[in-house]
């Protein structure tokens, strides 16, 4: 059995924060924000798919925040969401709803770890 990859890998968040300039971490903490805003509407949008029987609609959603999690850091909602686009393209017979129950888990698992992470507002 696979151990699943962590919520959010903190060393690939030091190598992002390393990458920018001396008072990045304000801009660093915006883009995480929004990042993490923009993923109840994919979320959403993935299930409007499903409901419609838009298995290229739903690859596509999938596909978009395997992509940004894993350049965020965020590699268990990269998995749940790669198999989701797997499930998506091939039709399979594991239950898409279980697929997208799981990827709604590991984003309400990494946010609030992401969101420790980042400078506070003041």
């Amino acid at each position: 059995m696979h151990d699943a990859p962590p919520a959010l890998d903190l060393e690939h968040l030091s190598r992002l924060r390393e990458m920018g300039e001396a008072g990045a971490s304000e801009a660093l903490g915006r883009m995480f924000q929004r990042y993490l805003d923009s993923i109840p509407p994919q979320l959403t949008r993935m299930r409007e798919a499903l409901a419609q029987n838009d298995t290229a609609r739903l690859a596509r959603e999938a596909h978009d925040l395997a992509g940004s999690s894993g350049v965020y850091g965020l590699p268990r909602l990269r998995q749940c969401c790669m198999t989701l686009e797997a499930w998506a393209r091939q039709r399979s017979d594991a239950e898409a709803p279980g697929l997208i129950s799981a990827v709604e888990r590991a984003y309400e698992e990494a946010r609030p770890l992401v969101l420790a992470e980042l400078p506070s507002r003041a």
